[in-house]
């Protein structure tokens, strides 16, 4: 306890000027405005398929606002968006290489026949098409159509996931606002403790030894308050590059409305056990690769079987037309394959094995989805005894801190400061909770195959 009679403009002084000094502001004990040292305006609107460079931020930057902008900012959701494309595209190449032939043939040519050079010219339309194959063009259509199906769900998936790394990237600036300023109350909490030993060290009051702990103390706090001044840097930084504006850092952050969180109610551990293995993204990703797999080892298994197609010309097919070849042609021809020196065979294998290791990325993915569910759903549960624990020392620390006060302005001994600072503890803490709170919540729902919905958090 240290007797502040004589200090006391001193003492407020200094807590006034730290108090300031943090880059953010706080409306109220929950809804904080953060401050950083960048200027922001409205943002622009983007288009979901095109990638504009934004060059603004909007001001106040709001939970809302970030989950608004479009998903292409995200060069993770971009690569999942070019893969589906690709497949698609392989899909359609496949599709219209069984289609219709049509082919405009022409050739200039000589020969040499019965020691004398002839003519040997074509000009000639062709029409083909591939009749039947036992199913194998199809089966490999049906594959490569359910790879381009599997690619967009593994695109919602990572559109989720964006979402969830904005939440908690909005999230950590706002915490690491709040750890600055208590980081700063202690410091400034120190340096009155230090500053009045420093007098007392003159007048040998107290010793060299007390005196350096004193001196190591604040030079400890200091520089632990320096390190939340780099995080709220940093955690701007990581925002701005996630949101594609390295150059523009936000500045004001409005604290986001997650009341509705609190009235939500939490079924059983089964139910959305249950709701991950029918609807999760990655899951249902895996599925349709294994359904992609089977229809491969189809069309695999009808590689020795015949092909019939049917193929017509019409026009000068020869300069002899009238003698050998005529005006038209029409062939209906087989192709049976008969010996391939085991390539049919080894292409069976490479089918099977891709199937079997679909069936286990399928089996490992349920496994894990299982545990995952039940992770966050008990992180939620434990949620609620945590607020209640939050509650109990805010509660203590506003007590305390009038009790402090009172010794204060008595002129009795007390530790003023470190009761601002304890308060401040407590208030960090809870909106840590409510945080973490929306994040598992947000989490739960990615895992059972949920876009993030605010609605659901006010």
């Amino acid at each position: 306890m240290t007797n502040l009679k004589g200090l006391k403009p001193i003492y407020f002084s200094v807590l006034l000027l730290c108090a300031v000094a943090p880059a953010m502001a706080a409306e109220d004990k929950t809804a904080p405005t953060p401050v950083s040292a960048n200027p922001a305006v409205p943002v622009q609107k983007m288009s979901q398929t095109q990638v504009v460079p934004q060059t603004t931020l909007p001001d106040p930057l709001t939970l809302e606002s970030i989950m608004n902008l479009p998903h292409s900012v995200s060069p993770q959701v971009l690569l999942s968006q070019a893969k589906q494309q690709q497949a698609l595209a392989k899909y359609q190449q496949s599709k219209a290489t069984d289609g219709v032939e049509l082919d405009l043939m022409g050739r200039l040519g000589w020969r040499e026949y019965a020691n004398e050079t002839q003519d040997n010219h074509l000009l000639a339309l062709h029409v083909g098409k591939q009749l039947y194959d036992f199913g194998k063009t199809e089966a490999a259509q049906s594959s490569q159509l359910t790879l381009s199906d599997a690619e967009s769900e593994l695109n919602q998936d990572q559109v989720i996931q964006f979402q969830l790394r904005l939440m908690q990237g909005f999230f950590n600036v706002i915490l690491s606002d709040y750890q600055y300023r208590i980081d700063n109350e202690d410091m400034a909490t120190v340096y009155v403790t230090m500053d009045k030993a420093k007098d007392k060290h003159e007048l040998g009051q107290i010793s060299d030894v007390e005196y350096s702990r004193l001196q190591a103390e604040y030079e400890k706090s200091y520089v632990k308050r320096m390190h939340s001044e780099y995080e709220q840097r940093r955690t701007r930084t990581d925002l701005a590059n996630l949101l594609g504006q390295p150059q523009n850092l936000p500045d004001k952050l409005k604290f986001p409305s997650l009341k509705g969180l609190l009235k939500r109610p939490l079924k059983s551990l089964d139910d959305y056990q249950k709701e991950a293995l029918a609807n999760n993204l990655q899951l249902q990703s895996l599925k349709l690769k294994l359904k992609a797999a089977n229809y491969q080892m189809e069309s695999q298994s009808a590689g020795d079987k015949p092909t019939f197609r049917v193929d017509a010309w019409g026009g000068k097919l020869s300069s002899y037309e009238y003698q050998r070849e005529g005006r038209w042609r029409f062939d209906l021809s087989m192709d049976y394959p008969l010996y391939d020196s085991g390539s049919q065979s080894a292409k069976m294998s490479e089918a099977r094995a891709k199937m079997m290791q679909a069936q286990a990325d399928v089996k490992a993915m349920e496994q894990s989805l299982r545990d995952q569910v039940a992770d966050v759903y008990f992180k939620l549960q434990l949620n609620k005894a945590q607020r209640k624990q939050n509650t109990a020392f805010s509660n203590y620390a506003d007590l305390y801190l009038d009790y402090s006060r009172g010794l204060y302005e008595n002129e009795s001994k007390t530790d003023l400061g470190d009761s601002m600072v304890r308060l401040s503890e407590a208030n960090y803490q809870t909106i840590m909770t409510s945080f973490q709170y929306a994040l598992d919540w947000a989490k739960l729902g990615y895992l059972t195959g949920q876009a993030i919905a605010l609605d659901k958090y006010r």
